[in-house]
């Protein structure tokens, strides 16, 4: 007994004494075979699936932030931040997987009573029958093989319905809470554009100046225009003086407005801060007011685009429900499906046959030495 032990796995299948006979051994393997073979293909599995892409509400062109508007972190608060493709697909994948989803979807269908299983026990029976998968190009798929035609497609159905909703909730939440962020910005930014109009206004009437930089530039064109006003008066005294001394009445009253054109040129051209309509009291004015100016326009400015990304994120929120576009209702594969155990041990039954048909046509040495 022990040197039959000693031809191996095969030596000892094909030696037992029920298949050591070879009509019986061959019978045998054609019975189980068939047997196999028939169950393979039934009962009949039905493979159903649904195919889903997620979409993300800023593409919709709802937020004019996601349109590359606003500033910097303040554009991405408003546009839910940079949220690429594979977030998104990662995302929907993890809420498809969820015990939540599975608890939806026995709930939806009350498979608890259809399966005859317990509640936890229908969770896990979803958890091997439902599969979530990732396909090229941000596809979703999610399928599953059942002998019940009617409850392959309810449960893709299910699912798909189930997702989507979940993926609602989300963005929901998501949108609130940017929503509540923009508006506190939003605020602070309306503090900070009511203090700088504020100042600014108050500036111009101090100074009296409608617009600083209007008042510079005619500050600094008034110089040139004086010393045009000299240039004259200097040729109508050269003039008056060929025909009059000093001494009289024009000359002296064109010398003395001379004097006061000079005094105006010179006054005009100081760089004192002090001296009215002077160039150092105007460039130290106009400092002042385009520092107010610039903080004017950049609060109005940081006011305009919160206002602009929160619009778009209550735009946003009319649509969360557009999460996950259904590309493929439920269907059922119309390709050949298979049990795949029974398939399996078909496979395993048909070459254990065959190696023992071999062992007998071809026993190795040991096994002949033995039988002689």
């Amino acid at each position: 007994m022990a040197g039959r032990k000693g031809h191996g796995i095969v030596g000892s299948i094909a030696r037992h004494p029920w298949l050591a006979h070879a009509a019986r051994r061959r019978i045998t393997v054609l019975v189980v075979a068939g047997a196999l073979a028939g169950l393979s293909v039934w009962p009949v599995p039905y493979r159903a699936a649904v195919t889903l892409t997620p979409v993300d509400p800023s593409t919709l062109g709802v937020n004019p932030a996601s349109n590359g508007g606003g500033l910097g972190a303040l554009a991405m608060l408003g546009s839910g931040g940079a949220t690429s493709t594979q977030t998104l697909i990662e995302s929907s994948l993890q809420v498809a997987r969820s015990v939540y989803v599975r608890q939806q979807v026995s709930k939806r269908l009350n498979l608890p009573a259809r399966l005859g299983k317990g509640e936890q026990a229908t969770l896990r029976w979803l958890e091997r029958e439902v599969d979530a998968r990732s396909l090229r190009g941000g596809i979703i798929e999610v399928d599953t093989k059942q002998h019940d035609a009617k409850l392959a497609l309810d449960l893709a159905g299910a699912y798909a319905d189930a997702i989507r909703a979940q993926m609602a909730v989300v963005n929901r939440n998501q949108n609130e809470i940017r929503e509540k962020a923009l508006e506190q910005v939003l605020a602070q930014a309306g503090e900070r554009l009511d203090k700088a109009q504020a100042a600014y206004d108050a500036y111009r009437l101090k100074t009296g100046s409608g617009d600083p930089l209007t008042n510079a530039l005619q500050v600094t064109a008034r110089a040139p225009a004086i010393d045009d006003m000299i240039a004259a008066k200097q040729a109508e005294l050269q003039g008056l003086r060929r025909f009059a001394t000093d001494s009289n009445f024009q000359v002296m009253k064109a010398q003395a407005e001379l004097q006061a054109l000079q005094a105006r040129a010179a006054q005009a051209r100081s760089t004192s801060s002090d001296a009215n309509g002077s160039v150092g009291r105007v460039v130290a004015q106009s400092s002042k007011g385009l520092a107010l100016r610039r903080e004017l326009e950049l609060a109005q400015m940081m006011y305009d685009t919160t206002k602009r990304n929160l619009e778009g994120t209550l735009a946003e929120g009319l649509v969360a429900t557009v999460n996950i576009r259904v590309l493929e209702q439920p269907y059922l594969d119309p390709d050949r499906q298979y049990n795949f155990w029974a398939l399996g041990l078909l496979i395993v039954v048909l070459g254990a046959g065959a190696a023992v048909e071999f062992y007998w046509l071809r026993p190795p040495l040991s096994a002949q030495r033995q039988a002689a």
